[in-house]
């Protein structure tokens, strides 16, 4: 009888475990668990730094040291020159939206202005050049007025 009983004991237990780990829910991955493709942990708040060629969280610390520096930085690489080659012109700075004037080359080369605007501790071009301004598309992104002046009148 004793016999019966443990064996019995045994697999219901069996049938327990057997049970419990097929009904299971998948664990989500864990925080700090991905990596995208330069190996920053997006999770964890990471993202990739182009010009300090690193894994950075824009809230500790910035990815250029100003908005000056971002613009010709991100200049150089749109149009595959230095950034030597690339005089630029802050016109007008807020924490958020900046304009500049942009020349490529020496003195007398043609050149256009630059529309950038600043979203989680990064800058990003919005307009570059001479041509038609999506004037509803920079008012949409909060530019200040007196920014838009000469482009959106």
């Amino acid at each position: 009888m004793k016999r019966l009983t443990l064996l019995a004991l045994a697999l219901l237990l069996s049938a327990c475990s057997l049970t419990s780990s097929s009904t299971k829910e998948p664990t989500p991955p864990l925080v700090g668990g991905d990596r995208d493709t330069h190996g920053c942990i997006p999770s964890a708040g990471y993202t990739w730094c182009e010009p300090k060629q690193k894994c950075m969280r824009a809230w500790e610390e910035a990815c250029y040291s100003s908005a000056f520096e971002a613009i010709a930085w991100e200049l150089a690489q749109r149009h595959g020159d230095s950034q030597e080659k690339i005089s630029l012109t802050m016109e007008q700075q807020t924490e958020t939206h900046a304009r500049a004037s942009v020349r490529f080359g020496p003195a007398g080369s043609p050149g256009g202005i630059v529309l950038a605007s600043q979203k989680n501790g990064i800058w990003r071009i919005v307009f570059e050049g001479n041509g038609s301004v999506d004037c509803p598309a920079l008012r949409a992104d909060a530019f200040p007025q007196e920014m838009l002046v000469g482009i959106c009148d």
